[in-house]
């Protein structure tokens, strides 16, 4: 074919044109495209004829290269595992060593250009270049590495930039990359580097994917000298705390590679693993894929630690919290640091028992009234699914029990109190939500209760009669359940008879689902009155309340009136004769008297 032909035209001029030797930086670049050509029969005659080449330069030249082949370096240890290839005689190495100052400007300015081809080419060019000059490409490590974070940003070559990238870790140590790779992400993270490839987060990407494909061609032994400064470089706040979603793919990329190749090694730095996989995990919960690979990563890293992931958390949950209350004060909704926070809470189940006192400075904190509304509204919200899903063990419940009454008198208190605005009222909303996910959880003791029943049963009767609808639902629930909870030793016939007025108003709310809600808690209500209770002294209180439900015995709605009549079936109860005169003098009024005749022959028997 052509290609051959031109392979085999090139390899002739390199060993038979009388002025060769001037024309070497010329005729590489054909040779070596060839190399890497997509057609095996081209790629053959390309190595057949530069091997001739190579050998034909050893031969005249065999007196100035003749310490250089006496002493060469031996191949590196894991050469063919990662390139496929085997060495090339040192003859072809020497050649192209002395070349590449004059091949490299203009390659590397290619992979720049427009054209898709061209930068193709020209990458495996690279490759090339790379694995024939070894660690001689170490004076041009830094323009080699700038080209590459350029390239990455270019669609189709990052599996090209991958193999170049790892083929360049073979032969340079990472204690020699490390300082040209971590401050071009530092600066790039920070915004000090200005370049030609963009804003700082994509060039930012690039470095992180030119580090991932480092590390994974690196040997553990040469790596381990610089993991500390890597782990402090991509664990800056500049780096994985960013808007910009590819850059989180990258720094995955990078996670994955130190695990891969520390393995048993990664105890010293498995704390800050630890919260670059939390971040990784709090950004972006809708990639299923991205989940998954997390995941994977979070029980290699307890696996290579020979613990369980329960224990992973215990080991280092105190201290990312520990972390984050010295920055939480800052937060906003969109804090990166604030999702971390959801993440670790979420994740680490009863581990977070043992980290209270941290996470109960947190919520105080960011929940204060000066605090944004939306920071707010997420705490709550962090909050309810805490005390929803976290499992609660003895020791757990211990733990949370005793912040519980703080929780309710500094954080949920605060924010159940009247303030003008939907805002303000989205805020209550979150808050009696959390509080009726406190309330169910089973964390607060009878004693606990009393003590706050005080100061929160105002705020609820309060919150009853709020604008929003489901914060008048969870009220009442909350309400029943105070009410079931406190029980005759908290609610006497004082405190029950100013309670009723608000249950009454909302059985005149516009939602059927609160109004249902109303009836169970009246129900829960009239259970609580003593057997001695002065029905001739508190007559007033028993026509109020009687006249009241009646009404809505005749509601429009079946459901409403099935759920007023087994009110009035415990009420009637309290004075039988005096709910059945009520009963007679509005009968006559309801449009059916269903109901009506049913609670007359309950309670005229």
């Amino acid at each position: 074919s052509s290609g051959i032909n031109a392979e085999y035209g090139v390899g002739g001029w390199m060993t038979t044109l009388l002025d060769r030797y001037s024309y070497f930086y010329k005729l590489l670049p054909l040779l070596l495209t060839g190399i890497e050509d997509e057609v095996p029969a081209i790629a053959a005659k390309s190595v057949e004829m530069f091997d001739k080449a190579g050998k034909q330069w050893e031969e005249e030249n065999e007196q100035d290269i003749k310490d250089e082949k006496d002493f060469a370096a031996e191949a590196p240890e894991y050469y063919g595992v990662l390139t496929g290839v085997t060495r090339p005689r040192i003859g072809c190495r020497i050649l192209v060593s002395r070349n590449l100052s004059k091949i490299l400007p203009g390659l590397l300015n290619d992979l720049n250009t427009w054209v898709d081809e061209t930068r193709l080419k020209s990458v495996r060019l690279l490759y090339s270049l790379l694995l024939y000059t070894e660690t001689n490409c170490t004076q041009h490590l830094e323009k080699i590495l700038y080209a590459l974070y350029k390239s990455c940003m270019e669609p189709g070559l990052s599996s090209e930039i991958d193999r170049c990238t790892q083929t360049l870790a073979q032969f340079i140590t990472p204690v020699t990359w490390k300082p040209f790779v971590l401050t071009a992400l530092a600066g790039a993270s920070s915004g000090e580097v200005k370049s030609r490839v963009g804003v700082s987060p994509q060039l930012c990407t690039s470095c992180l994917r030119v580090l991932s494909s480092l590390v994974t061609g690196s040997r553990v032994e040469l790596l381990l000298p610089v993991v500390q400064e890597v782990m402090d470089t991509i664990c800056r706040p500049e780096v994985n705390e960013t808007s910009h979603r590819p850059l989180y793919k990258e720094l995955a990329a990078v996670v994955q590679s130190l695990l891969r190749v520390l393995e048993k090694d990664v105890v010293a730095y498995s704390c800050q693993l630890f919260f670059l996989l939390l971040r990784l995990s709090s950004v972006d919960k809708s990639d299923e894929e991205a989940k998954e690979q997390v995941e994977k990563m979070f029980a290699q890293l307890a696996s290579h630690q020979d613990i369980t992931l329960e224990e992973l958390y215990e080991k280092h949950a105190p201290t990312v919290v520990e972390q984050l209350c010295g920055q939480h004060k800052e937060w906003t909704r969109h804090s990166p640091d604030q999702s971390l926070f959801g993440e670790l809470l979420l994740r680490s189940g009863k581990t977070c028992a043992k980290i209270m006192p941290g996470i109960y400075t947190i919520f105080k904190d960011c929940t204060a009234e000066e605090k944004d509304p939306e920071l707010r509204m997420g705490m709550f919200t962090l909050l309810g699914r805490l005390l929803r899903e976290a499992p609660v063990t003895s020791d757990a419940a211990q733990q949370f029990s005793a912040f519980s009454v703080d929780m309710i008198k500094e954080i949920i208190i605060p924010n159940l109190e009247w303030r003008a605005g939907r805002t303000a009222g989205s805020v209550r909303c979150a808050a009696i939500s959390s509080l009726w996910a406190l309330l169910r959880s089973g964390l607060l003791t009878s004693q606990q209760l009393k003590q706050v029943q005080e100061e929160l049963m105002p705020q609820i009767v309060s919150t009853l009669d709020d604008d929003n609808c489901a914060t008048r639902l969870v009220s009442c629930n909350c309400f029943n359940f105070l009410l079931n909870t406190g029980g005759k030793e908290c609610f006497g016939p004082e405190e029950l008879h100013k309670l009723y007025v608000e249950l009454l108003k909302r059985l005149d709310d516009s939602s059927d689902e609160l109004r249902i809600a109303v009836t169970d808690t009246f129900i829960t209500f009239f259970s609580l009155f003593p057997e001695d209770y002065d029905r001739e002294f508190y007559k007033a209180h028993l026509q109020a309340l009687f006249r009241g439900l009646l009404i809505h015995l005749d509601d429009p709605s079946p459901t409403i009136q099935e759920g007023v009549f087994k009110v009035l079936e415990i009420a009637g109860k309290i004075h039988p004769q005096y709910l059945c005169e009520h009963i007679d003098n509005v009968k006559h009024k309801h449009r059916s008297s269903l109901y009506c005749d049913k609670l007359l022959t309950i309670f005229k028997q």
